[in-house]
């Protein structure tokens, strides 16, 4: 046998072999954007309007040549059209049955036209078609045969549910076609009405999908399409008629701009990339083949692509040999190639790839490109730096590039660390094949999705949480259906405008204090909380006459049910199968939350301090109670040093607050002039006191999924060992 034959693996002959040409077709999305492309503006009433705004034009990701034309409207059509979106025709008049009926029948559309919308993404948006079919399309179904259950249900236990105004959804083009779905299924299954504003890119195929609702059904009124790459969302944030926004933004991009006077609520969901922890047990062949996916596939836009992968210092080589290799085999091309692996993105990535090289390589920092000096992308790898930490780019640089780091490291903590180390909070995934280390990192971790020798896994079931500047609120699960429900609408205008003055180092001292206390205080057993619990319940009832000179006995009495009622209700971890994967759901404390108590006697806010303080939070409460004040301090007393501060309610305390960076919740009344004048960057955590115990719950916590996989023992047969 010939030796070069005996020394070449199978896997090299595998990446080495030529499959020749093959390339989807376009045809029926091309055709259908020429018949469609006169209807690609917002109208105000009616689609027969005549065309409005400034023209924008979309090349074809295949050839270069112009697509289409859209018209992005200016604020005053944007204006406009929010006025008219609730008028004659309501989604929520319509029976919840027939809504239910209406959203199954959606779903299945979308699941018979996926080949149009794999080819609307790749003209587009040049995105491998078999990546819109694995990563977008099925998912997006699900999301809408998932929350037309909730049509029903909800309908059913609350026929006098009525929105209050119109759900508007922001989508920009940095987003996977599936994220549509978490803003528009959980909206329409509630009852809204719904505003879109979709980025150029992904419109049309958007446009595609609403032209399916309309097909199966829902009224044309109903969802309301407007083209635009503008980041001013001020006509929502100041129209009466919005009752909350959810955006699909990375709100630290400085285009993102508007003051929330309203205090809306904001739920938001930013892609920003996350870390993946490679340990020297791990199968590293395995690691290798997922990273190429995870980082670059589905162009990055995954809200779980990859960009930085810290392996342990002593499997390092042996790692980025393996993973060099797998990027030597990935073939790279456009959109519309069967054959290639991932496909290249736009001009403007390549130009920051290009940038940031540059960068890397006046710095030191080892770059490994399978092919270099060319002019069009290719899978990148920084080793042993990251180019934006020494801030030659920014963060939105970094992010767009497309560009993997390779960072060492030698210990647990230290790992942890860098992956903690990061304005995201989405997710990451861990490699290993030690329990144990699976056990403490996932942790440890401070996100919400924690992937254990697998990569990207999700379902509808299963709620996105966001922590961090990753965004805020729930995205899918059940959880996500309530951020609908469970709206409180302001149309009150801030009293004062004053912006947060300068808060100096020591002033915001307590907030840091609380954090680290808050640390400690979290990871005592909840059966030693409510220790500490029922003993001041028994105090309150043994203190009653002196307490009653200043508080009412049934204010009391609320007291003592709120301390039992939040010790036995809270929820523990609990498990779910989701195909091969077993899937731990627990809930995490937010960290420093602060609470305004502007009312005496607000049973509410008992129920908020309670379950706050019990899940493990630190809690700063502004208050000029009085009368409750007694009651405050015993509390706090009974509590670790800052676990529980008492301050006085006014304006410089609200802006000191406010100014820190490790505040996790900001609960008010109405709204409130310090985060109205807030960018939305940091304005987006401040929220209502609501009356509902589970969604106080929810806002105080927030979860984290750790996927493992169960194994396929069903397929293994014994009898052969």
């Amino acid at each position: 046998m010939d030796d070069r034959v005996k020394n070449t693996s199978i896997q090299e002959i595998f990446h080495k072999m030529d499959y020749g040409e093959s390339y989807e077709k376009v045809d029926e999305a091309i055709e259908w954007i020429k018949n469609k492309e006169s209807s690609f503006f917002a109208n105000i009433e009616k689609s027969t309007e005549s065309v409005n705004g400034t023209k924008v034009e979309l090349k074809n990701r295949i050839n270069e040549e112009m697509v289409c034309a859209q018209y992005v409207p200016e604020a005053e059509t944007v204006k406009k059209i929010l006025s008219k979106s609730n008028g004659k025709v309501k989604w929520i008049d319509i029976s919840a049955f027939q809504r239910t009926t209406l959203l199954n029948k959606l779903a299945a559309e979308i699941e018979k036209s996926a080949g149009v919308l794999s080819q609307l993404e790749i003209v587009c948006r040049g995105i491998l078609g078999r990546d819109t079919r694995s990563n977008a399309i099925l998912l997006l179904a699900q999301y809408f045969y998932y929350y037309s259950n909730f049509a029903m249900k909800y309908g059913h236990e609350n026929p006098n549910w009525k929105p209050e105004g119109v759900a508007v959804g922001v989508i920009s083009n940095e987003n996977v076609l599936s994220n549509l779905g978490l803003i528009l299924a959980p909206a329409l299954a509630s009852g809204y009405n719904v505003v879109l504003q979709v980025g150029t890119a992904l419109f049309p195929t958007v446009a595609f999908i609403i032209e399916l609702a309309k097909k199966v059904g829902i009224p044309e009124q109903v969802i309301r399409l407007i083209p635009s790459d503008d980041g001013d969302l001020q006509p929502y944030l100041s129209s009466e008629n919005v009752s909350l926004l959810a955006l699909l933004v990375d709100l630290n991009n400085e285009k993102y701009v508007g003051s929330n006077i309203l205090n809306k609520k904001i739920l938001n969901l930013s892609s920003n990339k996350i870390p993946v922890i490679i340990f020297d047990n791990a199968d590293l062949d395995s690691a290798c083949t997922s990273i190429i996916d995870a980082a670059w596939g589905y162009q990055g836009l995954l809200p779980w692509s990859v960009n930085t992968i810290i392996v342990q210092e002593n499997v390092v080589d042996k790692f980025l040999s393996k993973l060099k290799t797998e990027i030597h085999a990935t073939k790279v091309g456009l959109g519309n190639n069967k054959l290639v692996d991932i496909s290249s993105t736009g001009e403007s990535s390549f130009n920051k790839l290009d940038k940031l090289i540059k960068s890397a390589k006046d710095q030191g920092i080892e770059v490994f490109q399978a092919t270099e000096n060319l002019k069009s992308f290719t899978p990148t790898l920084f080793v042993g730096g990251k180019v934006s930490t020494n801030r030659v780019l920014s963060a939105d640089e970094d992010q767009d590039a497309n560009v993997v780091t390779v960072i060492a490291f030698r210990s647990i903590d230290e790992a942890v660390n860098l992956a903690n180390n990061s304005r995201q909070g989405l997710a990451a995934s861990v490699w290993t094949e030690n329990v144990g280390i699976v056990n403490e990192v996932a942790k440890k971790l401070r996100v919400n999705n924690v992937w254990i020798n697998s990569h990207g896994l999700t379902a509808p079931e299963i709620a996105l949480c966001p922590v961090k500047d990753s965004g805020t609120g729930y995205f899918g699960g059940k959880e996500g259906f309530y951020e609908y429900v469970q709206v409180k609408k302001t149309t009150d205008s801030p009293t004062t405008s004053n912006a947060p003055t300068k808060i100096s180092s020591s002033q915001a001292s307590f907030v840091s204090f609380a954090k680290k206390s808050q640390e400690n205080w979290s990871r005592l057993s909840k059966l030693n909380k409510s220790k500490i619990f029922q003993k001041f319940a028994e105090y309150v009832e043994s203190n009653k006459k002196e307490l009653g000179a200043s508080m009412t006995s049934v204010f009391l009495d609320e007291w003592i049910a709120e301390i039992f009622q939040c010790v036995t209700e809270t929820n523990n971890s609990n498990t779910t199968t989701q195909a091969d994967y077993n899937v731990v759901s627990a809930r995490e404390p937010r960290g420093v939350i602060a609470i305004e108590n502007e009312v005496e006697y607000e049973l509410k806010n008992i129920r908020l301090i309670l379950t706050a303080l019990f899940e493990g939070n630190a809690v700063i409460l502004l208050t000029n109670s009085t009368n409750s004040l007694t009651l405050y301090n015993e509390l706090s007393t009974r509590l670790p040093t800052a676990v529980f501060t008492v301050l006085s309610y006014n304006l410089n305390n609200i802006q000191i607050i406010s100014a820190h960076k490790e505040l996790g919740a900001y609960f008010g009344e109405g709204v409130n002039a310090v985060y109205s004048a807030l960018p939305l960057r940091d304005s987006k955590i401040y929220t209502n006191v609501s009356n509902n115990w589970n969604d106080v719950y929810r806002k105080v916590t927030f979860s984290k999924n750790v996927w493992s996989n169960i194994g396929k023992s069903s397929t293994c047969n014994l009898s052969t060992y």
